[in-house]
């Protein structure tokens, strides 16, 4: 969620000038260039989708509430809830199992180096999206399948 849809890196970097978590979230977080419609070009196809996020349950309701895409997602799993953080890929295992699918009919969507490199050794298709807080781009984008510095750049046909 955060720096994969979101534009709320920020809220975690020093660089917040003393709000609060609680005050960001419940504020209007932008989403990433293009990612409502690409979101509702994947709801209108019926592709399904579930967000796995780092970020904590009381953060995510009214983030994804606020920036209009909680419609978007069948459930939401977080990593504290599944016990584990993305360096290991039991919430992407975790999804899939909810979704009932194949890997290969799955992409992951990710922005962190760390959580591209566990989703493509665990045999996932990946996403990199890049964003201006991440660190390793250059590689995220030879490590993924895909890298987009837009969601304008993918469309639905793009991920058969």
């Amino acid at each position: 969620m955060d720096g994969t849809l979101l534009d709320s890196m920020h809220l975690w970097s020093g660089d917040y000038n003393g709000g609060s978590l609680s005050e960001g979230y419940n504020g209007k977080l932008s989403l990433k260039d293009g990612a409502l419609d690409f979101l509702n070009s994947l709801r209108e196809n019926k592709i399904r989708m579930v967000l796995a996020t780092a970020t904590d349950r009381r953060f995510v309701r009214p983030a994804i509430k606020n920036a209009g895409i909680s419609g978007c997602f069948e459930t939401v799993l977080t990593c504290g809830e599944v016990g584990s953080e993305k360096n290991t890929p039991l919430i992407y295992h975790k999804a899939l199992d909810f979704l009932g699918l194949e890997k290969d009919e799955v992409w992951v969507f990710e922005d962190a180096y760390y959580a591209v490199k566990t989703a493509k050794l665990a045999g996932f298709k990946v996403a990199g999206v890049h964003d201006k807080w991440a660190y390793n781009q250059d590689k995220i984008a030879l490590l993924c399948d895909i890298y987009i510095k837009s969601f304008k750049e993918v469309g639905v046909g793009d991920l058969g």
